[in-house]
């Protein structure tokens, strides 16, 4: 019988955060035992800087622009029909009809059911975070429920319930393998965990809620981005150690996680795949969160495999490339992945939101008390190619070079001037079909339109994690 397949998903884990990719002892032991066992890869990337086109990538075997959800412009659901559309080569669908029992945990709104993320799985069960309170909710009993729960520091964001779930499933007979994705947003905004790991004291506490009101609603994180960063030195320090704190929960959960397959008896038939769709800036340049970069703190994330097939390949890979990678490791031959060129090289796009004649991007300036000098920050799409050493960044119609052993923070860019010969394989990748198709999301079918309440529920949760 062929291995099970555990694919976790950190969601904005950035690879610095764990040990295998320098964090200090103690930050993810368990992440550090699983390399171990099994191996890291060290030159892992994401597709895109967030998460609705990273896990399309994922799930597909396309580079972003392909498969039509760069962007979700009329919310959650539009993803549904690009998704429908690609079944046929979605990783779940394949290892189904590959013989596969598959299931998947989501804890991220964005990976949902009314997305389209559940096709090709069997079960797919969601996980409304735990958290209490609105980020974005007004009046003064809002504000104090909000301040009130980031004192007591209770609640976890689904971590507990996926964990549970999971051991429901572990305990079930079975006769066939299994693949289970699963996705934890844990160390997301606001990055308030819960204690023991939450460690500040409860004045601290206070402070990191109200900052994460202040600087970490979408509104506020755009306007960083645009050039109107304020968000002061002592916050950033306290954003930083609960973000921490929250890679050490997610490290406990896979501790939880790894125990209980081996008390099943899976975990020596478990091909246990650890990684993330995204990572996250603090401050780094003038960016806040994930968005209008294509910055490595974003792009390079962990990827630690371990048990039967466990893979790392030196070279770079593109998270696009991970079911192809599955497939292989597994020995499922029959599949659709041949698409993207997979010479050493990762691809990653980025399309804005808006383009410079949109008039909502001048009033989005002159509420954020910016000039028009910041209007390309926001409008200009990105395209950059890498292969773990020089990165190729094209931003409209500029093109910069870095050196990213010398150079990790991109500050200085490189002439590119008789560096053409180690730049002609970067050059082809962006220039490849992969990664040069367009495609536009299919419109939602009739009937699939979502009803009042479901709107209002999945806004709800897209300004909890700081979308609207």
């Amino acid at each position: 019988m062929r291995p099970n397949v555990l694919l976790i998903i950190f969601d904005t884990a950035r690879a610095d955060a764990f040990e295998p990719y320098g964090a200090p002892a103690g930050a993810s032991p368990t992440v550090r035992d699983l390399a171990s066992r099994g191996h890291v890869m060290p030159h892992m990337y994401a597709p895109a800087c967030w998460t609705l086109p990273s896990h399309a990538s994922l799930f597909t075997g396309l580079l972003p622009r392909a498969t039509g959800l760069m962007q979700a412009p009329e919310g959650v659901h539009t993803g549904s029909a690009a998704m429908d559309a690609r079944r046929e080569r979605l990783l779940p669908e394949v290892l189904r009809r590959a013989g596969y029992e598959t299931g998947a945990v989501s804890a991220n709104m964005w990976i949902s059911k009314r997305s389209g993320f559940a096709n090709g799985f069997d079960r797919f069960v969601e996980i409304d975070t735990g958290r209490q309170g609105q980020i974005h909710a007004e009046g003064r009993r809002a504000r104090l429920a909000w301040n009130v729960e980031g004192v007591r520091a209770r609640v976890d964001d689904g971590a507990t319930e996926v964990g549970r779930t999971l051991r429901g499933w572990m305990d079930e007979p079975r006769d066939r393998p299994f693949f289970w994705f699963v996705n934890l947003i844990e160390c997301h905004s606001p990055y308030l965990p819960p204690k023991p790991y939450n460690d500040l004291g409860p004045i601290d506490r206070l402070r990191a809620a109200r900052e994460a009101r202040r600087y970490l609603t979408m509104g506020a994180i755009w306007r960083a981005c645009a050039g109107g960063f304020d968000v002061p030195d002592d916050a950033l320090k306290r954003m930083r150690r609960l973000y921490g704190a929250a890679v050490r929960a997610l490290d406990e959960w896979l501790e939880r996680t790894l125990d209980g397959l081996e008390r099943s008896g899976l975990l020596e038939e478990t091909l246990v795949i650890v990684t993330s769709d995204h990572g996250e800036n603090f401050g780094e340049d003038g960016l806040m969160g994930h968005a209008f970069s294509l910055d490595d703190r974003l792009l390079h994330v962990p990827f630690v495999s371990a048990g039967p097939g466990a893979f790392a390949p030196p070279a770079a890979h593109s998270l696009a490339e991970l079911p192809r990678l599955i497939a292989e490791a597994v020995g499922v031959e029959d599949h659709p992945w041949i698409d993207l060129p997979g010479d050493g090289v990762a691809v990653a796009q980025f399309d804005p939101p808006t383009g410079p004649e949109d008039p909502r991007v001048e009033q989005a300036l002159a509420e954020w008390g910016l000039g028009p000098e910041a209007a390309p920050r926001i409008t200009t799409e990105f395209t950059t190619a890498t292969d773990g050493r020089l990165k190729l960044l094209r931003r409209g119609e500029r093109e910069l070079v870095y050196d990213l052993t010398r150079d990790p923070l991109e500050a200085t860019p490189l002439d590119p001037a008789g560096l053409d010969p180690e730049l002609d394989s970067l050059r082809r990748a962006m220039g490849h079909e992969s990664a040069t198709s367009r495609r536009e999301a299919p419109e939602p079918a009739e009937g699939d339109e979502i009803s009042e309440e479901e709107r209002r529920q999945l806004e709800d949760r897209m300004r909890l994690l700081g979308y609207l």
